[in-house]
This record gives C-alpha cells, sequence and structure tokens, in this order.
C-alpha cells in the first residue's frame, strides 16, 4: 500500500526519486514513513540538509549537491512548509546557485500565494540586489501587491524597483499613491522626501536630453 504524504507528493515517489543521489538517508526515510511517521519525514530531510550545509569539511559545491536533492524532496512532501523554502534558497544562495535559489522561491509563491516574506527574498534581496533583474522584481511585487493583505512595504519596494529599473515617472506616482493613502506620517514623509527628490532627478535628466539636442 502505497504510503501518501497529507500534503505534497506520496511518500514513495519521493524516496525513489531521492534515492539515486542519497541512498542513506532514502533508506532512513522509507523506514520513517513505514514505521507511519510520514508526518515527519520532510523534517526529516530538511535536519539532515541543515547538518551537511553547516559541514566545514565540505566545499560549497559539494554542500549545494548533498543539500539540494534533500531540500527538494523536503519541498516535495510539504509544499506548504514556507520557512523550508526561504532556508532552501538561502543555502543555494550561499553556495552560489542563485537560479536554484530562485528556483525554490518560485515554487514556494506558486504554493503559498500569501507568504509574502518569499516575494520579498526573491524579487527584492535576490532581483534587486543580486541578480539585477530589475523588470522581473517590478512584475512580481505587481503581482503580490495585488493580493489581498499584502504588507504596505512591498509598495515602497515597488517603488524603488521602479526607480532601480530607470523608470523614475512611474517611480514618482508611486510615491505619490503611497503618500495620498498613507496614514502614517514616517512614511508620508518618506514618500514626500522621494518625490522631491526623484523630481530633481527627472529635471536633471531632462536639462541634459535638452543640452544634447542643442
Amino acid at each position: 500500500m502505497e504510503i501518501v504524504s497529507s500534503q505534497g507528493l506520496p511518500s514513495r515517489e519521493v524516496i525513489y526519486w531521492l534515492a539515486e543521489s542519497h541512498p542513506k538517508e532514502a533508506l532512513l526515510g522509507g523506514l520513517i514513513a513505514g514505521l507511519g511517521f510520514k508526518e515527519i519525514l520532510s523534517d526529516f530531510f530538511f535536519l539532515q540538509s541543515i547538518q551537511y550545509f553547516g559541514s566545514w569539511m565540505e566545499s560549497k559545491e559539494e554542500k549545494y549537491k548533498m543539500t539540494y536533492p534533500l531540500l527538494k524532496a523536503m519541498g516535495k512532501l510539504s509544499p506548504h512548509f514556507v520557512s523550508g523554502y526561504s532556508f532552501a534558497s538561502l543555502i543555494m544562495e550561499e553556495t552560489g546557485h542563485i537560479d536554484e535559489a530562485i528556483e525554490f522561491l518560485d515554487e514556494g509563491i506558486k504554493n503559498n500565494p500569501y507568504a509574502f516574506e518569499l516575494w520579498i527574498y526573491r524579487d527584492f534581496m535576490i532581483r534587486l540586489f543580486k541578480t539585477h533583474e530589475y523588470s522581473k522584481a517590478i512584475q512580481g511585487i505587481k503581482k503580490a501587491i495585488q493580493l489581498k493583505g499584502h504588507p504596505p512595504i512591498l509598495e515602497r519596494i515597488l517603488a524603488y524597483a521602479y526607480e532601480k529599473n530607470g523608470q523614475i515617472n512611474e517611480a514618482i506616482l508611486q510615491w505619490r499613491s503611497i503618500y495620498l493613502k498613507e496614514k502614517n506620517p514616517r512614511i508620508r514623509k518618506i514618500a514626500h522626501k522621494n518625490i522631491e527628490r526623484l523630481l530633481k532627478i527627472l529635471a536633471k535628466r531632462n536639462d541634459n536630453e535638452s543640452d544634447k539636442e542643442n
């Protein structure tokens, strides 16, 4: 009889997939599931990945090879383990595998669209500061803002992303929107300062373009 996890893929399917790269963990995982403790199977893989990542003996690439399959298995078994996706992305980032970090965050967001910390990690911390994929960051943040209950900081991040992408007009409009609907005087002050600063940048840009035409 197949053992099925309560939220993700069948445990047996994940264990078979893991056996090729991690036979020891797959064997122990099979025993855990077979004894009826399938609820802690993803926790076991998660803890093993922490152990491998924390080792002082292996190189970054070796750590990546040891942790990636375990973390993928964890995600397949427990697709709503938000902290697991964040940790997996951190490991991928620390071992130099940014694409895989984004892959974990994409998967986490798909399974947990209201886990806004995953949106912030992917589109603010990675795409704005690591990969400089400003357009993709803007697209992601705009999608997150459409979700009910999104944290207000996302709207300020969007304004910053517009500026980083050279879209000064859009950044000004976004800060204006924040200023008009925000009740917190501190945030309103921040928005006002940014509008003034960006208007100066825009005016200087227009002056430079006029000088070139002349």
